[in-house]
């Protein structure tokens, strides 16, 4: 089939490449070059962008996607079906109902759960023990498109939301593929969401990534994964930011107030948290690279009891 592809950040590029070995990707659609860099004076251009260069494809970049302007060039394509892959605009309708064959999103958790911005981050916070790829028919409202294919992924105990995302991207690539085959049949099934199960997630701020020890040595060490890489978990220590890279939980018989260092590892400190502790092992202090959190602790000259944390 002919596809336009509308995607922009690189875990969107697997799927182009896996796309573009089974389909004519007659155009990629992906969000404007940005201005940044160091002092701002670099181009930064969308990895979707950048492959597609390298494959040969025409590329749209729209400061706005519900312009009538960018909706006709794009038609002029003559495209059958379209693939969105963590495009990051709203589309309107007359893009939804371009293509003779269908518009499809891939998104990477088992929707109804988790619809929105951020869903592998949710699923780490919120403690899921499994997530997903889901292939959807695009609507209007966010996420909301009936369902064409799903594939469930367990969730490893230990595993950050930039590692999850990584090996869903890879597992996605092979669904979107599968999908565009059935769209190709015109064999895609069209299976309503329930309603009952949906939950919200949308956009991370740094607010979110903040470390008390008031809270349960599971929701720090959920936080610390699902914050990695961004915008990373951190904690105050001592007036500054402490960006917290690396943490386990352990059980604890000792009383002590939460925020208490409690013993002084090679690997780490260990500090009392509600109901349990937890052992930080990478940190990064404010205007430092990362460290081993051994290191910083005997840089800090961190002690047993010392309660500022």
């Amino acid at each position: 089939m002919k596809i336009a592809f509308m995607g922009t950040p690189a875990l969107a590029v697997p799927c182009l490449d896996a796309l573009a070995q089974h389909h004519e990707i007659t155009v990629v659609v992906t969000q404007p070059d940005k201005i940044g860099g160091r002092r701002n004076h670099a181009l930064i251009v969308p990895p979707v962008k950048a492959r597609a260069l390298e494959l040969g494809i025409p590329v749209l970049q729209p400061q706005r996607a519900r312009d009538e302007s960018f909706v006709e060039e794009l038609r002029a394509f003559g495209v059958e079906a379209i693939a969105v892959v963590a495009y990051g605009q709203i589309l309107p309708q007359s893009v939804l109902d371009m293509g003779p064959k269908g518009c499809v999103n891939l998104h990477f958790s088992l929707l109804p759960r988790w619809r929105g911005a951020a869903p592998v981050q949710y699923a780490i916070w919120h403690g899921d023990k499994t997530t997903g790829v889901t292939t959807q028919w695009m609507a209007a409202k966010l996420d909301a498109g009936d369902i064409i294919e799903q594939v469930e992924v367990e969730i490893q105990s230990d595993e950050t939301s930039g590692e999850l995302l990584e090996r869903l991207t890879q597992i996605g690539a092979q669904v979107l593929v599968s999908t565009f085959a059935m769209l190709e049949a015109g064999n895609a099934p069209r299976t309503p969401q329930n309603e009952n199960g949906v939950t919200l997630c949308p956009q991370i701020t740094k607010e979110m990534a903040q470390i008390e020890f008031s809270m349960s040595a599971e929701k720090i060490v959920n936080t610390v994964r699902a914050m990695n890489p961004w915008p990373t978990a951190w904690m105050e220590f001592r007036g500054e930011p402490l960006k917290i890279w690396r943490a386990v939980a352990l059980e604890n018989a000792k009383t002590a107030e939460n925020g208490t260092v409690l013993s002084l590892e090679k690997s780490g400190p260990i500090i009392r948290c509600e109901g349990g502790a937890v052992q930080l092992l990478e940190v990064q202090p404010a205007g430092k690279a990362r460290m081993n959190a051994a290191d910083w602790a005997r840089g800090a000259r961190l002690e047993i009891r010392d309660a500022q944390l």
